[in-house]
């Protein structure tokens, strides 16, 4: 991974130019992504938009909105700490083919086909960056709303807000597989989404079974975080390879 926060991935783009600030304050319904498709309709993709000040229903938010910041070539590739996208594109097709390695012995196989995967077998760490302020929802505790969020409604015809680039992670019930994918999810009330996916997701072959064994689908869901986890939640790789493996460095 190129950068250890997306704040970091934002500085980068700043220092390089990409970047333009709107100090102004800003609705989240429809005009945050007015402003961002008349910047992505621009030559080359336009920049990346930092909303400093977002609003939700005339109220001022705590939380920027970043946004086209993958809108481009050359920021798709700053992403991936690459000099251009075709830079990777080769490894990438590689990774399509390759599964974690589970030995020793299949780190070295790896590495005689030239991909460095040894550290791409799954890590667990009891801290980090998203344990340092912890909000809860339940019934003894009621501290966060979804609605404090500065999620956009896009498009006039909407339903409603949408958050649209989440990392969703769920996990296959049957053999503990990982999967991160990129699913559409609306903002019913404070508390509530709907997660949309279609029905070959694999996403949505993993909800399939938790229902048919009858038991509750553990899902976490991340916004921001390093880039290039978003764009493997995008990647067309096989069902049963890790999408954690391509964001590895």
């Amino acid at each position: 991974m190129a950068f250890a926060s997306f704040r970091d991935f934002i500085q980068q783009l700043n220092r390089a130019g990409e970047l333009k600030l709107i100090s102004q304050p800003v609705a989240t319904e429809l005009e945050i992504t007015e402003l961002a498709d008349r910047e992505m309709k621009s030559p080359g993709g336009g920049k990346a938009l930092l909303i400093e000040k977002p609003t939700v229903n005339g109220a001022m938010s705590p939380f920027p909105v970043a946004i086209n910041t993958m809108g481009s070539h050359k920021r798709m590739a700053m992403s991936l700490g690459a000099n251009s996208v075709d830079e990777v594109a080769a490894e990438l097709g590689s990774l399509m083919k390759a599964k974690p390695p589970q030995s020793f012995r299949d780190g070295m196989n790896l590495l005689r086909q030239g991909i460095d995967l040894l550290h791409a077998r799954p890590r667990m760490v009891k801290e980090a960056p998203c344990h340092e302020v912890i909000h809860r929802l339940d019934k003894n505790q009621n501290d966060f709303s979804l609605h404090d969020l500065p999620i956009l409604k896009c498009w006039p015809q909407d339903g409603g807000r949408f958050i649209t680039l989440p990392t969703v992670y769920t996990k296959d019930p049957d053999t503990g597989v990982r999967n991160v994918g990129m699913y559409r999810m609306q903002i019913y009330d404070g508390a509530t989404t709907g997660m949309h996916w279609q029905i070959h997701k694999v996403g949505a072959r993993h909800g399939k079974r938790y229902y048919e064994r009858g038991e509750p689908m553990p899902v976490a869901v991340a916004l921001g975080g390093d880039p290039v986890l978003t764009l493997a939640a995008t990647a067309p790789l096989p069902d049963g390879i890790d999408e954690i493996l391509v964001s590895s460095p």
